[in-house]
């Protein structure tokens, strides 16, 4: 009977270093070889110093294909300037039978936790996933390491200029965390639970400068560990024929150096500021809401934002009060975009009405 406690107690102070939360970010890149056969490298980010970090040998990639690898760690490294991250690289070659687009992925359950901008992180698992297109020889874009400090009301901003082997266009966007949908290997889909850091302050932009080619936030103002993801799309000729989802952690801490003025928030996701809310700021805008074009003839796009987050419900209503369309958020939100259908509407004067649990607004149109 003791030897059976024993060994209970052996898996119970085994288990928390098998099941450690240290993932800090990551991404998958491909290079051509020959033919159908492609170099896959599959980079994670994790904590310094870490056992669990240094316990994850090895990973299992899925191609796309139907068929599973498993890669094992052939390097590893530390990132100037980050004493607390590391990264390890999984590498190895896989052959398609034919040509075609093909969804390369991996998912892992050791996300790290505590990040206040996606609830329950720990029990979310990490999904990382790049997409090739494999009738063209191509390989994808190399990008600087990421950045993975930032301080308190300072400007934070990663350097996004790749290297790029085959002299492609590449833009980059910031984009909602992906999650994998049911199976072994999942299909890419967005974490509708997922926060963008300048949403949990409601205030200041999260986005990529496109002209400088860096990803800014300006800036942090509450103290934590945030997730954000990237997808780093490659196009020749018009036409995208790769993009790489990227996922990375920011620590945000109360440090000594030079603070920048924190700017009205702005929709990661939509981008641009509400123009009927220009100082969304302002304690006495609770709510705005922004409809266009107008006069609209097909489809009108409904931009509704909310001061504090809230179930957002918009509605198109008709001259007489009665609603004729109506979509809600499917959770709470700051801001929310949608497009309402006209084209079978008579000829008129409608409003949009935007509310939550607290406050409403409301926009004339004209169809």
């Amino acid at each position: 009977m003791k030897s059976v406690y024993r060994i209970i107690l052996l898996l119970l102070l085994i288990t928390p270093v098998c099941y450690a939360t240290h993932i800090k970010g990551g991404e998958i890149s491909a290079s051509y070889v020959s033919g159908q056969t492609y170099n896959i490298k599959v980079r994670l980010y994790l904590d310094a110093g870490n056992e669990a970090s240094s316990g994850q040998s090895t990973v299992n990639v899925c191609f796309g294909d139907g068929s599973i690898k498993e890669f094992t760690r052939v390097q590893t490294g530390t990132i100037s300037g980050s004493s607390k991250v590391s990264y390890s690289d999984y590498i190895g070659t896989h052959t398609y039978g034919s040509i075609g687009t093909y969804q390369i992925s991996v998912s892992l359950q050791n996300r790290s936790s505590g990040l206040i901008n996606l609830p329950n992180s720990e029990q979310t698992p990490f999904f990382l996933w790049t997409v090739i297109n494999t009738q063209l020889a191509n390989n994808t874009p190399v990008m600087p390491y990421p950045v993975f400090e930032a301080g308190v009301r300072q400007l934070f901003s990663i350097d996004l200029k790749p290297s790029v082997q085959d002299q492609d266009s590449v833009t980059v966007k910031v984009s909602r965390l992906s999650k994998a949908s049911p199976g072994t290997c999942g299909v890419r889909m967005a974490d509708h639970s997922y926060l963008f850091p300048n949403e949990i302050s409601s205030s200041g932009v999260f986005k990529v400068d496109a002209a400088n080619k860096r990803l800014v936030w300006q800036a942090p103002e509450v103290v934590g560990n945030y997730a954000y993801a990237m997808v780093v799309s490659e196009w020749r000729d018009g036409i995208v024929i790769s993009e790489m989802y990227r996922e990375g952690l920011i620590s945000v801490v109360d440090r000594p150096g030079e603070t920048v003025e924190v700017l009205p928030y702005e929709s990661s996701e939509f981008g641009g500021l509400i123009t009927s809310a220009p100082q969304v700021d302002s304690p006495e805008v609770s709510m705005a809401i922004e409809a266009y074009p107008v006069p609209a003839e097909d489809f009108v796009t409904v931009k509704a934002y909310s001061k504090t987050r809230a179930v957002i419900r918009l509605q198109l209503i008709d001259i007489k009060g009665r609603v004729i369309r109506e979509i809600t958020s499917k959770s709470p939100v700051i801001l929310v975009q949608e497009e309402f259908d006209v084209r079978n509407l008579s000829r008129g004067l409608y409003i949009i009405r935007a509310d939550n649990s607290a406050h409403s607004v409301t926009q004339k149109i004209i169809h």
